[in-house]
């Protein structure tokens, strides 16, 4: 597995973390966001003693109608800077297609180069039955590969995950909670956990946030280094904007900041 997953994305994959909690209270309060929300991150990279402005992720969040039925499009994007491409170069693009009431996926496009590998992953979510028929290739696997896969009601893709997160109440966990979590991630389903660290206050250039702090546990064989050494903050709001990020990968680590949003809920 190691090999087949080194190539998820450097930049983007920070913020798939932000699939959160699964035990308790799992209803989702869909007020912490709505269409017309553009979230916007600055990438920094630490090699040594230097710090870097790397690359860019952005979120978005639009209304759609499908078979006439309104659903949430979830859109992100990661790029690195130009002058950064020839060291590892990001372009990436991952969509989501959920129900507006509960979040449950109906649609997953994963279309990221990173570093030279490219994949392709297109999954459809069968709610009714609890499977999946994901489609995938990439550069190692240029053949077109379909497999079903069995899910729960709490099986969610990268970007579902990250607005089912902020969706929830977590007045119910306690720090130090350990929280498990499922997620589908290049047609392979993984349990990790997250655990609540409790509630602190920090600064950015965007000003001054109170937050709720958490470390999830990294799936192993990507980039970033196996356990719980990322921490992630995210307003103690109705909002629950991620506000930063920080981690150790393979080679140096990295820092997220928010640094714009629009058209967030008031």
């Amino acid at each position: 597995m190691k090999g087949r997953k080194k190539y998820v994305l450097l930049f983007f994959t920070v913020f798939l973390v932000f699939n959160t909690f699964q035990a308790q209270n799992l209803s989702p309060k869909i007020k912490a966001f709505t269409g017309g929300e553009v979230l916007e991150y600055d990438v920094f990279y630490n090699w040594g003693v230097i710090w870097v402005n790397a690359g860019y992720v952005n979120f978005s969040v639009k209304h759609e109608t499908v078979k006439d039925k309104t659903l949430f499009h979830f859109i992100g994007e990661g790029w690195s800077k130009k002058n950064w491409d020839w060291f590892y170069k990001v372009r990436d693009k991952f969509e989501a297609f959920n129900d507006t009431a509960t979040l449950r996926p109906f649609k997953y496009i994963r279309n990221s180069n990173d570093g030279g590998e490219w994949v392709y992953n297109d999954v459809t979510f069968d709610q009714r039955n609890n499977k999946a028929i994901g489609y995938i290739k990439s550069k190692k696997r240029p053949t077109l590969k379909i497999d079903t896969l069995k899910i729960t009601p709490l099986t969610f893709d990268p970007m579902s995950m990250i607005y089912y997160a902020r969706a929830l109440d977590y007045n119910n966990f306690k720090a130090k909670d350990e929280i498990p979590i499922s997620i589908l991630l290049d047609n392979e389903v993984f349990k990790q956990k997250i655990t609540y660290l409790g509630k602190e206050t920090i600064k950015t250039e965007l000003g001054t946030f109170n937050c709720i702090k958490f470390k999830p546990t990294l799936i192993p064989g990507t980039i970033f280094k196996e356990g719980d050494e990322m921490t992630v903050w995210v307003t103690d709001d109705d909002r629950r904007l991620p506000i930063k990020v920080e981690t150790p990968i393979v080679v140096g680590s990295i820092k997220v900041y928010l640094k714009k949003y629009s058209g967030v809920v008031k």
